[in-house]
């Protein structure tokens, strides 16, 4: 047990803008010559700042936990953050940080493509150190989670891809009528990877409306075919199980699974496709009152306890789905849920598969609420470009990958056990007020080991 005393003392050591480099160097050591070589839709005579320069500046803002750009620009003005990031470069000549609105209007021209490929390097340079093979879905399969959210909402229209929602408030006015508020939205789609207690994102794929006229919105299962199809097109032999909410137990999510040779996990409920619920309920309790009990696993944890169901080879539409119940119970409250799968259930899976199915709940608690409420405040507009908007975004998830990275991977974060934001603070102090030097530089070109718990 570690005394306040000696984490003072040992902070006293710490630089935590090195410490995140460490990281950073350790599994992406390209990413400045990525970050460089992004198609720059700038005319070349009017650039001051090269691109490394204005998209690691929106990273570090991130990282620190700095909500607007404006904030970005005064926090960022002082000499040592000009020295820290020129070191961190390689460019000895930076003599100035760039202002936001210089930052905004190249992300405003900057085809979100090219921070989709910087992302898709990362990733895949994850799955090529084989770190995380041991967190795959009984042995084999790579666990993606599927999820939609809001970012942005206005009340009055933003741009042409606006979605619409319309509100009639019960108060009536003078004339006795009811009254209509529409409200704009922007949502996104997440593919996230799902290893241990990190998420990570893998892909995005905006809800967006073609244009103001169109007679039927965008929605998340029209992102969903949007986004699968650029999965498998990225990672084309991948072993991918994807697992979602109820909204994506349907026929044609089924069959693009199985046209991607993509197992699923899904969370079911009886209103999705009554036929599934219909027959899972008449074979389990006709094995129940044949005293079968062969399909059923008892869970006997030291804060929980209750037991697993299933029915295998459930035939829908040609599909042969397979079909689990959980019902669990702790000290606080009781729990049942269902999933349905094209893994087969077995005694020796069972656990595993509702422990992963269960998994998709981190997109909305280590995803979506972190990114919200702990870090990055990805429901601010640090722009009024919708360009510029998306790409805020995903460089919010290139951020995301490197600190989840940090935080579950640095030896010294887990020893002093800083909350994201205590992090993200010192990170901040260590920008604005600790050098790094030459030797540090040096030695982020050797080995290091980096271990999961």
């Amino acid at each position: 047990m570690v005394t306040r005393k000696e984490k003072r003392e040992m902070e006293k050591e710490v630089n935590y803008l090195f410490e995140l480099l460490k990281t950073q160097n350790h599994f992406f050591k390209n990413l400045n010559k990525l970050l460089k070589d992004v198609d720059d839709p700038r005319h070349q005579s009017y650039i001051t700042y090269d691109t490394e320069v204005l998209l690691m500046m929106v990273i570090l803002k991130n990282a620190c936990n700095l909500k607007s750009m404006r904030e970005m620009t005064n926090e960022f003005n002082k000499e040592e953050c000009i020295k820290n990031l020129g070191k961190l470069l390689g460019n000895e000549d930076l003599e100035e940080l760039p202002h936001y609105d210089t930052i905004n209007d190249f992300l405003s021209r900057l085809n979100p493509a090219e921070l989709e490929r910087i992302r898709i390097d990362m990733i895949k340079k994850l799955f090529k150190k084989r770190c995380f093979d041991s967190y795959r879905i009984n042995g084999e399969y790579w666990g993606i989670a599927i999820d939609g959210t809001g970012i942005f909402t206005f009340d009055k229209k933003h741009c042409k891809h606006c979605l619409r929602r319309a509100y009639t408030n019960k108060e009536t006015g003078e004339t006795g009528e009811e009254k209509t508020k529409t409200i704009y939205m922007h949502h996104v789609l997440e593919a996230k990877l799902i290893v241990g207690n990190m998420v990570l994102s893998v892909a995005s794929e905006f809800i967006e409306n073609e244009s103001e006229d169109v007679k039927k919105q965008d929605c998340e299962l029209n992102a969903f075919y949007r986004l699968t199809a650029r999965l498998k097109d990225t990672f084309k032999k991948l072993p991918i199980c994807l697992i979602a909410d109820s909204l994506y137990a349907c026929e044609n999510v089924l069959k693009q699974c199985k046209a991607n040779n993509w197992n699923y996990l899904f969370r079911f409920k009886e209103d999705r496709i009554k036929s599934i619920a219909d027959e899972f309920e008449a074979l389990k309790n006709m094995e129940e009152e044949e005293g079968k009990k062969a399909n059923v696993v008892k869970i006997r944890e030291s804060e929980q306890r209750g037991e697993i169901t299933w029915v295998n080879d459930i035939d829908y539409r040609g599909f042969g789905v397979n079909v689990f119940e959980c019902e669990l119970e702790d000290e606080k409250r009781k729990q049942k849920f269902t999933f349905i799968t094209d893994i087969k259930i077995t005694k020796n899976n069972a656990k595993k598969l509702m422990n992963a199915g269960r998994s998709r709940w981190r997109i909305e608690n280590e995803g979506f609420n972190r990114q919200k409420n702990l870090r990055y405040h990805i429901e601010h507009a640090s722009s009024q470009d919708y360009n510029a908007m998306k790409n805020h975004y995903l460089l919010t998830q290139i951020t995301e990958i490197i600190m989840v990275l940090h935080e579950h991977g640095s030896k010294i974060l887990r020893s002093m056990k800083k909350t994201i934001k205590e992090i993200s603070s010192r990170l901040l102090e260590a920008f604005r007020g600790q050098t790094l030097t030459d030797e540090d530089i040096a030695q982020l070109g050797k080995p290091m080991q980096i271990r999961f718990t």
